[in-house]
């Protein structure tokens, strides 16, 4: 009998508080992880992630590269809810997908899109990396699909993993009273490409995520 089980991943980093008397920095990390079952294979997946202490200054760069990579024995979807710890903090923030390979090199600031959830050009899920959708309450494009996350449209082979969905975090405030440490949480799930009561493959990445929703 197939059983099908989400697989949730956590990456969580924080940043920065900054006091009067100095800078105060503290990072967290942690995972959890439950295998997809199948009947033909394990669907596994886990969140990657290159990490770097930010500039400690009030308008900072840090890179933080994201990418979720299929550890089972079978190709799968996947998709990523992409969170801030509050809603003050993610309207300070912006997303960067360059300069992904160098850990040193931010990017420049025109690259960076904000992290707030809207319409328009200057939100970043309007301007993701190829392979990247993001769907939505107000999408008119795919009103059926869960909304709320980060879709990536291609199936992702055993041992591979998908495109970089971020590789920079942007912080901009107005005065240092706005500064205040944070999380940025990754949550990742997958489904298998192929239809478990057929056995045949799906469409594309709508149609499988339909049949894992039941």
């Amino acid at each position: 009998m197939t059983q099908k089980k989400k697989n949730v991943l956590a990456a969580v980093s924080g940043v920065v508080l900054l006091c009067a008397a100095g800078v105060l920095l503290a990072y967290f990390g942690a995972k959890d992880k439950e295998p997809n079952m199948v009947g033909v294979g394990e669907d596994k997946i886990v969140v990657t992630e290159a990490f770097t202490q930010p500039n400690q200054e009030q308008d900072f760069k840090y890179r933080k590269l994201v990418k979720i990579k299929n550890t089972g024995e079978i190709p799968c979807y996947v998709r990523v809810r992409l969170e801030f710890s509050n809603s003050e903090v993610q309207n300070c923030a912006s997303l960067s997908a360059a300069n992904q390979g160098d850990a040193d090199d931010a990017p420049a600031d025109d690259t960076f899109k904000s992290a707030k959830i809207g319409q328009g050009n200057d939100c970043y899920i309007n301007n993701l990396p190829e392979g990247w959708v993001y769907v939505w309450d107000e999408s008119t494009v795919s009103p059926d699909v869960t909304h709320g996350y980060y879709y990536y449209t291609k199936p992702v082979a055993p041992g591979e993993s998908t495109d970089a969905l971020i590789s920079w975090v942007r912080m901009q405030y107005e005065d240092t009273s706005m500064i205040q440490a944070h999380d940025v949480y990754v949550y990742a799930e997958s489904v298998q490409t192929v239809d478990a009561n057929t056995g045949t493959e799906f469409t594309d990445w709508k149609n499988a995520w339909h049949s894992f929703a039941g």
